[in-house]
């Protein structure tokens, strides 16, 4: 192992994996991930893996919009097998009328 480098990602995550892929973009070469089992193994291996584009404000819709291009784009790469399929629609369950009236609203800006 090295005992300099430019970065140190620590954890495997997503958050880690996204931000060493996208330092590497942007022409970083002496970075380094750390992790202390497997990629993706704590909570990124429990999520549900949806990615939608539905947020309650700008920001977070195009955060997820990118990350929709950015996984159909490494889907086409047969360097990342990371078996993607993007599927359109969802199902929102409103627990409160304060969830619902921000449905309402983001629905009215679509």
């Amino acid at each position: 192992m090295k005992s300099r480098t430019r970065v140190v990602v620590i954890g495997g995550g997503i958050a880690g994996c996204s931000t060493l892929y996208h330092l590497t973009q942007e022409g970083w070469s002496d970075v380094v991930l750390i992790e202390r089992n497997e990629l993706t193994s704590g909570t990124t291996w429990h999520s549900a893996a949806q990615v939608t584009n539905f947020g309650m404000n700008q920001t977070m819709v195009g955060l997820k919009t990118h990350s929709i291009n950015l996984y159909k784009e490494l889907s086409d790469d047969p360097d990342y097998p990371i078996n993607y399929h993007h599927g359109d629609g969802g199902i929102r369950l409103a627990n409160t009328e304060e969830q619902m009236q921000g449905y309402r609203h983001f629905a009215s800006m679509a």
